[in-house]
């Protein structure tokens, strides 16, 4: 794969990487995501380039195959993961939606910082993190998705999104790749 830079107008989205989902990292383990999404919040800090967290908070309403939608999670569901903290001025964006944009002032932030890239990590694959991505790209950000730093219950799944669906949308890169290029 080509070298890969990142303008100052990058920005890292960690979706859902939150107490509530982490058991569903095993695509890429729990631990090894988080140590991952942890050096690339601390290089992106590093750099001067803006974090933002999203969190899942419950379900949209609607109805679905699984059932009626507006479900609201546990309290301590949507606390970022041990290993993970914002800094008190860094954005957590509460969601229920799909994407780290449905509902949240994600856009308008990134908007008003100028940010013309985003780099996407987080859980799950093939729920929030694809969602976010296929947003980011239809909004005109190009995007990059750090393959050892986002994960899924499912490894197939996953796979295929990583092998199939973010090459169409963007750049796939490892957390080793994209820190090099911070």
């Amino acid at each position: 794969m080509p070298n890969i830079e990142f303008p100052s107008t990058t920005a890292l989205v960690v979706v859902d990487v939150q107490v509530g989902t982490l058991p569903n990292a095993r695509a890429v383990s729990a631990e090894d995501l988080v140590s991952h999404v942890g050096s690339l919040v601390e290089a992106f800090r590093g750099s001067g380039r803006p974090v933002a967290f999203v969190v899942s908070t419950g379900t949209a309403s609607g109805v679905t195959d699984h059932g009626p939608g507006g479900r609201v999670w546990p309290e301590g569901f949507a606390e970022l993961a041990p290993g993970i903290d914002d800094r008190g001025d860094e954005p957590v964006h509460p969601r229920a939606g799909w994407s780290a944009f449905a509902g949240t002032s994600l856009l308008d932030d990134l908007t008003a910082a100028q940010i013309t890239d985003i780099v996407v990590v987080g859980l799950a694959t093939t729920f929030g993190v694809e969602s976010t991505a296929r947003d980011a790209a239809d909004l005109g950000f190009s995007v990059v998705v750090v393959s050892d730093a986002v994960s899924d219950p499912d490894p197939s799944g996953h796979e295929r999104s990583l092998t199939r669906v973010f090459p169409a949308l963007g750049r796939v890169r490892t957390t080793a790749e994209v820190l090099a290029a911070i």
